[in-house]
């Protein structure tokens, strides 16, 4: 049996390397063909040389690990038939209390507004007879979990503990993880936007039997307010796909 491993990296050369030798070490009785997607970096991978096949693809800039795995599914062409996309979900975390926190609400709204689950990330297994249609995506540079779950593709999800990181720090910026976030939501803006509606409709139907008018539109005004910027920050994020 023949696996194919797509790995985005960027500056984390040592990892890389790590990563790549317990996959060999754990799936010997396997034939593995790993596909680097350099995302620009400084490091050298060319060194990663004594494995079974690799191939490096060198961006000419940095496009971040979304764009990164785009590429990389588009390159490869080789898997094993199966009857649905795999995804590593998120079970045991070793980040901080403040991290576990916020990611439990973005899970939590993003189910309330989309009416999708989120409870992983990149890491997956992509059949052969889904790898045609997955690349076809329109919003898989946007936000890879997120491009799946919008399109009709069968994918389920076995939990998995995240372990510590074999060297270096993480290259995500809060900032960046934050935007990260928003573009996931920015994939459902459609279903946001009339899930939003259907929502005031039904509150605005109980407060009319309880307030006057004039305070209801106020009200409704206000949340227009702070809903606008919002609503436009997502549809300018999600035109980032072309």
């Amino acid at each position: 049996m023949k696996i194919c491993f797509v790995i985005p990296t960027y500056n984390d050369e040592i990892s890389l390397k790590e990563l790549v030798k317990n996959i060999n070490k754990e799936l010997k009785n396997f034939i593995l063909h790993f596909i680097i997607v350099d995302d620009c970096s400084e490091d050298d991978y060319l060194s990663i040389s004594n494995f079974q096949k690799i191939d490096l693809i060198k961006l000419k800039k940095n496009q971040g690990s979304q764009n990164a795995i785009s590429k990389g599914l588009q390159y490869v062409k080789v898997r094993k038939n199966d009857n649905s996309i795999i995804f590593a979900s998120r079970g045991k975390r070793l980040e901080i209390f403040t991290f576990k926190f916020f990611y439990f609400f973005y899970k939590l709204i993003f189910r309330i507004s989309t009416g999708k689950k989120i409870n992983f990330g990149n890491f997956s297994c992509i059949p052969k007879k889904f790898l045609g249609e997955v690349t076809k995506i329109s919003f898989l540079n946007l936000h890879f979990a997120a491009g799946i779950i919008k399109s009709n593709l069968s994918y389920s999800d076995i939990k998995c503990d995240k372990g510590p990181r074999y060297a270096g720090e993480s290259k995500m910026s809060f900032k960046n993880l934050f935007i990260h976030g928003f573009k996931a939501f920015s994939i459902f803006l459609k279903e946001i936007a009339i899930r939003s509606l259907i929502f005031i409709c039904f509150v605005n139907i109980i407060l009319l039997l309880i307030l006057d008018f004039i305070i209801i539109f106020k009200l409704n005004l206000l949340l227009l307010l702070f809903a606008m910027p919002l609503l436009i920050y997502l549809y300018r994020l999600q035109k980032l796909k072309k």
